[in-house]
């Protein structure tokens, strides 16, 4: 149970990151205000980080 609670955290770390990489190109064409879509994309980068640290520990432990 613990590996896939550890690879599905690392998929979804993995799976966030390459969002906030698309959202993250496109910024520019938004019409939302730039500072409230940097906070959107490092709020999103910092759970990526999250699940990928929480995926590699519920595996290594």
């Amino acid at each position: 149970m613990k590996f896939i609670f550890g690879i599905g955290a690392i998929l979804i770390g993995i799976w966030q990151i390459y969002i906030s990489k698309q959202y993250f190109n496109n910024l520019r064409k938004q019409s939302s205000p730039l500072i409230l879509a940097l906070i959107a994309l490092i709020a999103s980068l910092a759970f990526a980080a999250f699940l990928l640290v929480y995926g590699v520990r519920t595996l290594l432990f």
